[in-house]
Parts: C-alpha cells; sequence; structure tokens
C-alpha cells in the first residue's frame, strides 16, 4: 500500500495522438476527447506523427487515412514497428468505405476503423474500448514479464550465493522494466542516513554509486512505516505535500519521481529499493509497485540467505580451527601438524625451496609432574606452548604439539643455519621463563632438548623422512646430555 502518492489527474489520463491534415477535424476531434478527460496531441500528417510518437508515446493514435506526405496505411505500419511488444492501438479515420479500405487498414495494423462523418457517440465507445482492451492487454504483457523476473530471480537465490551479483543483476532488470532513469538499493543506518550499495541508471542519469544519502528528514514516523511494509510512491516533487527537507535531498539529485520500497530483516528495517525518474513526472502503477515490492521480498529473502551463509561459514571456520588445536597449550594439534606438513612440502617441492623442522622435548618432563603435579605440568606446557608461539611467528610458520612433552615447529622457506637461529631463539625463549624443575639433573629450571633437520623436498622423498630425521637429531640431544641443539646435516645434504 503506498506510503504516499502525489500524482495528480493529468498523469493518470490516457494520452491520444491524433493525425488528420485537416485543422478542423484536429480541432473538433480534439474537443470531443477532451470532453470525455483524455489528454490529447496533434500531428498534421503521416512524418509529424511518427516523431510525436517516438516523442511522447501516446496511449492510441487516432489516424487519418488519406493524408499528404505519408499516408495513414503507410504511418500505422510503422507505428507496429515502433511500438515493438506493446502494441499502441491504431483506430482509423477514414472517408473510405469500400471493403478494400477496410481490409487494407486492419492489413497494416489498425485495432479497428470509423468513417467520416464521424458519429461522435460511437467514436467515443470505439476509443474506450480500444483503450480498456490496450490496457488489459498490457497488464498481462507486464504480469507475463514481472513472473518471469520473480522467477529468475529466485532461481538466481536458489543458485548464487553472491549476495552483490544477485543486487546488481535486481537493479539492472527493475531499471529495464521500469525503464526509470536510476533504480538503486541503499543501506540504512540507525541514524536513517544510508549509502548507495548498487545502482542501475541510465546513461545520461547522474550516478550515486557509494554516494552517502540522509533520510534522517523522513522522521521517526516514515522509518517506523517502511519497517511495516509500507511503500512510498511520489509522483511529481513538485507537490505541495512533500516535506521539505524530503524534497530538497530529492532535488540534490534532480529527480522528478520516485518510487520507495522498504527491505526488511524480520522486524528491522534494512534498506530501501528506489526507483527514480528525472526530468518530469512519473505516475507508479499498481502492476509496478507490486512488482518492486515482491522483488524486493526477494531481495530480503537473499540478504537472510547470504547471512546464514556467513555464519555457516563461521561457524565451520571456527570448527575447523577447534578440531585443529591442542585443547590444552592452544597450539595446532598433531592432526593439524599432519595436513599442514603435506601441503607445504608440496608448495617447496613445486617452489625448489628449503622446509625446516625442529622437533623439541622438555627435558625430563615425567619428574617435573612427579614432583610439581598434573596440574603444575599443564601449566608448563601452556607457558612453552606460549613462548615459543611468540618466538616462531612468521605467518607460514607453524608451531604444533606433537605428543606427551614434545613440539615441533615447521619452518618453509629456511635453511639450516637460519632455522638453527630460531631453535636457539626458542631455547632462550624457554629459559627466560624460569619455570623451576628442582629433580632435573642437568639444571634447576625447565630446559629443552632440540633436534633440527632441513631438506628440499622433491617428488622421491616422504615427508615421514624428514620428521624421522628431526626425531633422530633430537635423541642425538637427549644422548649428548640434553640442554642442547643437534642438526641432522647428512640428511640436508643426500636429499
Amino acid at each position: 500500500m503506498p506510503l504516499k502518492n502525489t500524482s495528480n489527474n493529468d498523469l493518470e489520463q490516457p494520452l491520444i495522438l491524433v493525425v488528420d491534415d485537416e485543422k478542423l477535424m484536429r480541432l473538433l476531434l480534439r474537443r470531443s476527447l477532451e470532453d470525455e478527460g483524455y489528454r490529447v496531441a496533434e500531428a498534421s500528417n503521416g512524418k509529424e506523427a511518427l516523431a510525436a510518437y517516438q516523442q511522447q508515446k501516446p496511449d492510441l493514435v487516432l489516424l487519418d487515412a488519406m493524408m499528404p506526405v505519408m499516408d495513414g496505411f503507410t504511418c500505422c505500419q510503422q507505428l507496429q514497428a515502433l511500438s515493438g511488444d506493446a502494441k499502441t492501438p491504431v483506430l482509423m479515420v477514414t472517408s473510405l468505405e469500400g471493403p478494400e479500405a477496410v481490409d487494407r487498414a486492419f492489413a497494416c495494423g489498425a485495432a479497428d476503423y470509423i468513417t467520416k462523418p464521424i458519429h461522435w457517440a460511437v467514436l467515443r465507445q470505439r476509443v474506450r474500448r480500444l483503450l480498456e482492451a490496450s490496457r488489459a492487454m498490457e497488464n498481462l504483457r507486464q504480469l507475463a514479464v514481472r513472473e518471469q523476473l520473480l522467477g529468475a530471480m529466485s532461481e538466481r537465490i536458489r543458485q548464487s550465493l553472491n549476495l552483490q551479483e544477485i543486487l546488481k543483476t535486481t537493479v539492472n532488470e527493475v531499471q529495464q522494466f521500469l525503464n526509470a532513469d536510476r533504480v538503486l538499493i541503499v543501506r540504512l543506518n540507525p541514524d536513517g542516513s544510508g549509502v548507495v550499495v548498487v545502482e542501475s541508471a541510465a546513461a545520461e542519469a547522474k550516478c550515486t554509486s557509494k554516494t552517502a544519502i540522509s533520510y534522517a528528514c523522513f522522521g521517526k514516523c516514515y522509518i517506523d512505516l517502511y519497517r511495516k511494509h509500507r511503500t512510498g510512491a511520489i509522483a511529481d516533487t513538485c507537490s505541495p505535500r512533500l516535506i521539505q527537507c524530503q524534497a530538497q535531498e530529492l532535488d540534490r539529485f534532480g529527480l522528478e519521481a520516485n518510487l520507495i520500497v522498504p527491505i526488511l530483516q524480520e522486524e528491522s528495517l534494512w534498506g530501501l529499493l528506489i526507483a527514480s525518474q528525472s526530468g518530469k513526472p512519473r505516475r507508479w502503477y499498481n502492476g509496478e509497485i507490486e512488482l518492486v515490492e515482491r522483488l524486493a521480498t526477494q531481495v530480503a529473502i537473499a540478504i537472510k540467505q547470504a547471512k546464514l551463509y556467513e555464519q555457516l561459514k563461521q561457524a565451520n571456520r571456527e570448527l575447523h580451527r577447534v578440531a585443529s588445536l591442542d585443547g590444552l597449550t592452544g597450539v595446532a594439534n598433531r592432526r593439524c601438524f599432519d595436513e599442514y606438513l603435506h601441503r607445504e612440502w608440496r608448495r617447496m617441492t613445486r617452489e625448489e625451496k628449503p622446509l625446516s623442522l625442529i622437533l623439541f622435548d622438555i627435558d625430563y618432563f615425567k619428574l617435573y609432574n612427579d614432583t610439581y603435579g598434573h596440574l603444575a605440568g599443564d601449566a608448563c606446557l601452556q607457558k612453552i606452548a606460549a613462548a615459543v608461539g611468540a618466538t616462531v611467528k612468521r605467518p607460514a610458520d607453524l608451531v604444533a604439539r606433537y605428543g606427551g612433552e614434545e613440539f615441533v615447529a615447521i619452518l618453509p622457506d629456511t635453511e639450516i643455519a637460519a632455522a638453527g637461529y630460531v631453535a636457539e631463539l626458542i631455547q632462550a625463549a624457554v629459559k627466560a621463563l624460569a619455570i623451576p624443575h628442582y629433580r632435573s639433573s642437568i639444571s634447576d629450571r625447565v630446559t629443552l632438548s632440540i633436534g633440527v633437520a632441513t631438506t628440499v623436498p622433491t617428488g622421491e622423498v616422504l615427508p615421514s623422512m624428514l620428521v624421522a630425521a628431526a626425531d633422530q637429531a633430537l635423541y642425538q640431544a637427549k644422548a649428548a646430555g640434553r640442554d642442547r641443539i643437534c642438526y641432522s646435516p647428512s640428511l640436508y645434504k643426500t636429499f
């Protein structure tokens, strides 16, 4: 239901183009038609009629058959070509009564004919009947187009999750269907301001994309009405019934007519679907308003679907994140480590770059648990994981809990010397924690044994071989007295 319709009666009355080379006949026809409330335009020959038709788009053409320059029969044929699918009815006026003239009138596309001298009562009835029939046919045609548009949009919503693409296609199709100068979708903010998110405009229309638009002047009353599914139809911005600031906002873009349809998300006003006309007033017909309202409902469905899809993606990302993390320490778990190692192995193989692993173990951790308890042991693991995570922080690096008190770091695109430097930083970061460990035979603080291995991956070597090499280096560090770093240079050379 329209919120406001400032259309005037002149915009609603059918326009009839009278074409006759006799000035007196044009005058008589004009008076008769205007007495019935019709608007009238005139042309004195077929050539002028074609120009007037293209400029004014009349609802009916009253066409004399015999005229200079271009006769009515030729003109009628060309009018049919110009009118396209929306055929404009032509009522032929002729003084020829023979069957040949009648057949020729219908053959060239006339909807009906009337003979001279004109019987004015007959003329009135035929004009009314032709306009009613034409309006009914146009309503059917537009209904078919509307249903086609709605069906196509419903299909797009089912098949696409790209909200921006759906919105853009919607404004393009509405602009073409209404033949409006501009159709846009505005996202409203709580304060009543809004930003144009998509727009379709005629070539000569002023672009408003990404332009901030103020709707605060509508006040709470208007916003509440839009929230209640009310549509705003403005046929003429010069109407005295328009609020001043509303008229000023429309004038800023040179608009003469505006159709505003709310886009709702449950009880919330998400935004507005707006069709605009520049240059002259325009009456918004019920069929046009209904189409835009139904499309706004489809847009609301698309927005809700996009939100749900984004929430689902976020939930899946969170599930994947949780599934990839060690529950105690918050670093990557063993499963995540295995997946990431294989992924980086393939990448380094393609790029022919080195890949390093740092595998490290907390020295005498079982004794630590036995002495301080499992809660303290868990806290120790958490502190070490946090310290290592703060040390190994390049975007492509990964720190993971390998199992028990063992941790591992993956360092893509890292030579063995650089990996050794990172291992020293890890060792220093853990010592800086100064976690007491009085049962350790090598230090009164928690220490690490570290193994480092590096290779340039190839298709002939498995990632598990690099893990085994790092594990062997870690074993050597423990065997050599713990609290130290050992390397696997043989692996780096032979691979």
